[in-house]
């Protein structure tokens, strides 16, 4: 099924929240005496700003990505500290009223001084309300981190690693076994799941204290998501994705049950190979794991970019890429001073998994790299988690493109031909169980701020039902959503994904169409192919955030965001 292309830009025109202005070129030289004196006052501000704010967010970044790699106490304390010191100075009232005001009054028309306005003031406006709530949901999300970061999981006596978990999940046929690896790292979510309600209930209030119905609407206004579109438009993803899903996890359940040996019926949530059945489990003809067996999948990611002419070598130079005690569990990239310091944070192992999760966060790494540098500082970082997610989920999938498979894995004709088609029936199984899975937590995550006194966990498996056909496991008191590290310490961010992959398939059908003159976008990923890397730096990448996701949406592909990309390609 393919969506209607009018509906979908209009789904994407509607997005846009009220940032247009930001972007529209004024006649700034021509403006008037209050223009003039408004853009003098705001250049103050600013400047007065940045000398404070910048040793803060540097101090602040390190203090995370140390805290992210060593999982030791003290780093946990630098980080709070810095934290703290960051939201110290956007809690300054008469600061931010000066903002206010300025605002309000619209003459800042200069198109990067409106730009940097608003960035501002969507920094200032979260920490107007009390402190002392403030610095409590600080105190919350570092503890909460330190113990993600920490948690082992318990199977058979032994304290196993989140990769281990995964790897049982994934090639276990011991119904209890799995079912062991599953709730050892679920039970994450009963050390977390007080806090979380602890968390949403001080969030709840200072979104209240200005003027929000909730955290989840404050958090879509400072986004520049207009809510009912943004409803309007997973709606949409619903309807699209509905009937193609229930066939495929039909065949899944059939395929699960047989290895498990057990009736469809009897299936749990620890039976599909993953934690939250947010991957596709393997249900390929060819091992995909096997092709990253033996490989060094460091250089391939070099290899790739390098063609593009995006080379990468000093993220690399910079990066932690294998786990150990006490790091991070997870995979992230963060720009530390906007500068050019990009790192990635990664726990590699030799499979499809780590492949994917690798090429993505290199994905964000060469987004910051390569940002417009002679941008003010302040517009120097993405647009929007949907552009610089959407565009890491575009390179991270490429592992299973043939061109990639071909000409940066390797693999001859012959080889390619089973794995190809393989890793393409994969990754439209892959993407079509992730929009369900996004489902789930976009609903999840809405309607916990809407009503935090509800029973959550009967929400969270009920919603894993509707969505995902989920059959719940027997202790529906079992708090899964609190195992989610993202409920918790990166809120209202879900959507981002799944925005981020309508964003990716929009993009790739651009480069491939219209700058490569390639009819078939699946047909490239674009390797060795520098009008493509030139394409990416300058009309994605470079911009920063000096326009508003969707006006860089526009900017780069002609169009608002739209579904019907993403359906020609996914959804059949």
């Amino acid at each position: 099924m393919i969506c209607n292309p009018t509906t979908a830009i209009a789904f994407g025109a509607a997005l846009v929240l009220c940032t247009v202005s930001s972007v529209v070129a004024d006649d700034a030289p021509n403006a008037g005496d209050a223009a003039l004196k408004a853009q003098a006052d705001f250049v103050a501000l600013r400047d007065a700003y940045l000398t404070r704010y910048k040793p803060l967010f540097l101090t602040s970044s390190n203090a995370w990505w140390n805290a992210s790699i060593s999982g030791k106490d003290e780093d946990f304390a630098k980080k709070k500290d810095a934290d703290t010191a960051v939201l110290e100075l956007h809690s300054d009232h008469e600061f931010f009223n000066k903002l206010d005001a300025l605002r309000k009054a619209g003459e800042v028309r200069d198109p990067k001084l409106a730009r940097q306005l608003d960035a501002m003031y969507f920094q200032f406006l979260p920490a107007q309300a009390n402190q002392e709530l403030q610095k409590k949901i600080l105190d919350i999300e570092n503890k909460v981190e330190q113990v993600f970061n920490t948690h082992r999981s318990e199977v058979n006596g032994q304290k196993i690693t989140e990769n281990d978990v995964r790897k049982i999940l994934k090639d276990s046929t011991d119904s209890e076994e799995a079912k062991q690896a599953w709730m050892g790292y679920t039970s994450v979510g009963q050390k977390i799941a007080p806090d979380l309600k602890a968390a949403v209930g001080y969030r709840n209030t200072i979104a209240k204290e200005l003027g929000f119905d909730n955290y989840y609407d404050m958090k879509l206004t400072i986004q520049e998501i207009d809510k009912d579109a943004f409803v309007e438009l997973f709606d949409e993803l619903d309807a699209l994705t509905r009937e193609p899903f229930a066939e495929i996890k039909a065949q899944i359940d059939e395929r699960m049950a047989k290895k498990f040996g057990i009736t469809k019926d009897q299936l749990r949530p620890w039976h599909f190979g993953d934690l939250f059945f947010q991957e596709a489990p393997g249900m390929e003809s060819v091992n995909l794991d096997d092709l990253f067996a033996d490989i060094d999948m460091i250089e391939l990611t070099k290899k790739y970019y390098a063609s593009l002419g995006m080379p990468c070598e000093d993220i690399f130079e910079r990066s932690d890429m294998y786990e150990r005690e006490g790091k991070s569990p997870h995979a992230f990239c963060t720009h530390i001073d906007r500068e050019g310091d990009v790192r990635v944070l990664c726990n590699l192992k030799p499979n499809m998994y780590w492949a994917d999760t690798l090429m993505h966060e290199m994905g964000h790494g060469v987004y910051d790299k390569y940002i417009d540098r002679e941008l003010p500082w302040l517009l120097r970082e993405p647009s929007h988690s949907i552009t610089t997610e959407g565009a890491a989920m575009m390179f991270g999938a490429l592992v299973k493109n043939e061109d990639w498979l071909i000409n940066v894995r390797g693999l001859s004709a012959d080889e390619a031909k089973k794995a190809v088609e393989a890793a393409q029936d994969s990754l439209r199984i892959e993407k079509l169980i992730f929009s369900r899975w996004t489902q789930v937590m976009v609903r999840f995550e809405m309607a916990m701020y809407a009503n935090p006194d509800q029973d959550l966990s009967k929400l969270w498996w009920d919603l894993k039902k509707k969505y995902q056909l989920m059959n719940p496991p027997d202790d529906l008191t079992l708090p899964g959503y609190a195992a989610k590290i993202h409920v918790l310490s990166v809120p209202v961010y879900y959507h981002s994904y799944m925005m981020g992959d309508l964003f990716a398939a929009q993009v790739h059908a651009y480069a491939a169409q219209k700058v490569l003159g390639i009819k078939h976008p699946d047909k490239t990923c674009f390797y060795n192919q520098p009008k493509a890397g030139e394409y990416f730096r300058n009309r994605v990448f470079g911009p920063g955030n000096l326009m508003s996701w969707n006006e860089l949406t526009k900017f780069a592909t002609g169009e608002y965001l739209s579904a019907k990309y993403f359906a020609k390609r996914f959804v059949k």
